[in-house]
């Protein structure tokens, strides 16, 4: 009986623990993908990968690149329609960020 006791209290404490480390946030995720109408584009250029960003929100917008290999940028205000311009020497484009 005690058994059947602690073999139940421990598949709860394992599911709990399991649900907790599925809806833990990743580690350098910024925010959630930033909304659509924050452009992007995303070209090869012989001096590294260029990233242009340009607000079409209607409100000053903060974003952030997150950068697979190397750094992620910091947290780039954009006012609205306004654009911004970021060379990757190191690593690749993985997608833009609220932040």
């Amino acid at each position: 009986m005690r058994f059947r006791q602690h073999a139940a209290a421990a598949t709860t404490a394992l599911t709990v623990l399991g649900v907790a480390l599925a809806t833990a946030p990743a580690a350098h995720a910024a925010g959630g993908t930033a909304p659509a109408c924050i452009a992007r584009v995303v070209d090869e250029m012989p001096d590294g990968q260029h990233v242009w960003l340009e607000n079409n929100c209607g409100r000053t917008m903060h974003v952030k690149v997150i950068v697979d290999g190397w750094y992620d940028s910091s947290c780039l205000r954009l006012a609205n329609r306004a654009s911004r311009e970021l060379v990757l020497k190191v690593g690749t484009y993985r997608k833009t960020v609220v932040c």
